[in-house]
């Protein structure tokens, strides 16, 4: 045989034997991959179920995660609204931060001022207080002064009214010794009696002329011949003299008795009860006349 076939023929062997070997691979790999595509589709139904029955459960939980979503959505657009307030709040409140300061700063402004005019104010008040001070010695010393002054026209009003009363008894004695002289002409012309006539006459108590007097009765005493006589609380600073018929009364005018000057002072005068209706008791009143 040629050697060709030779080879051919140890080729057609060698690749008998491999085709063998392939077959038998080949079958032993079929049963082994029909083994696995039944065991693939058994396992692509399980998961085919397992895939349909996680489709249900994915269905519920998409919805569940829908209804979530939307829950979250609506606490999104809350929180957002919620923000937008907040930052709204925010604005005010930094509005209102930013007037506070400014109405601190005003504050604090007037603050100063007022601090400025409460110690211009306390200097005021403080030479107000000095000054008020000042008049009030001022008025003081003016009051003493006024007082003393008014105490002097006291002394100088009694004065002048004891030299009034003075004056005016002067003037009375005057005209008593004028009716004196004038009795004494007539006694030298008509004789002894005309001139005890108007001894008697001279003599004779008589009623106080001008402003009504009024006194006060302050002891009543016996005279050593056995008179009842009579203290009063006024004298010639009044204009009463000796020989002054006056009038003593009780109450709303009760008359009580008449009595007749005897003895005068500046401030007292002691009169002799010359008609009674009752007792005099002290403070009875004695008037110069009866209206």
């Amino acid at each position: 045989m040629h050697i060709v076939t030779k080879i051919l023929i140890v080729f057609c062997a060698i690749l008998s034997l491999l085709l063998s070997a392939l077959t038998m691979a080949y079958a032993s790999n079929a049963n082994a991959l029909r083994q696995e595509i039944v065991l693939e589709r058994a396992r692509s139904a399980a998961i085919a179920n397992e895939q349909s029955a996680n489709a249900g459960a994915r269905g519920i939980e998409l919805a569940t995660a829908e209804d979530k979503r939307k829950a979250i959505e609506g606490q999104l657009a809350a929180a957002q609204s919620e923000i937008a307030r907040l930052q709204a709040e925010k604005t005010n409140l930094t509005s209102s931060e930013q007037q506070a300061k400014a109405d601190a700063n005003a504050i604090r402004n007037q603050i100063s001022q007022l601090g400025a005019t409460v110690d211009t104010q306390a200097a005021l008040i403080k030479s107000y207080r000095d000054e008020a001070s000042v008049i009030r010695e001022k008025l003081l010393t003016g009051e003493k002064r006024q007082i003393e002054l008014l105490d002097r026209i006291n002394d100088l009003e009694s004065t002048r009214e004891v030299l009034e009363q003075n004056a005016r008894a002067l003037k009375e004695q005057l005209e008593e010794t004028k009716l004196a002289l004038q009795s004494a002409q007539q006694q030298a012309q008509g004789g002894g009696s005309s001139a005890a006539n108007s001894l008697t006459a001279r003599t004779l108590p008589r009623e106080l002329t001008g402003p009504l007097v009024t006194a006060r009765v302050t002891q009543t005493f016996k005279s050593p011949a056995g008179d009842d006589m009579v203290e009063i609380n006024e004298g010639s600073n009044r204009g009463i003299k000796p020989n002054t018929l006056m009038t003593v009364v009780r109450g709303d005018g009760q008359f009580v008795a008449s009595i007749v000057i005897t003895v005068v002072e500046p401030t007292r005068s002691v009169g002799k009860v010359t008609l009674t209706k009752m007792n005099v008791g002290n403070d009875d009143r004695v008037l110069s006349r009866l209206d």
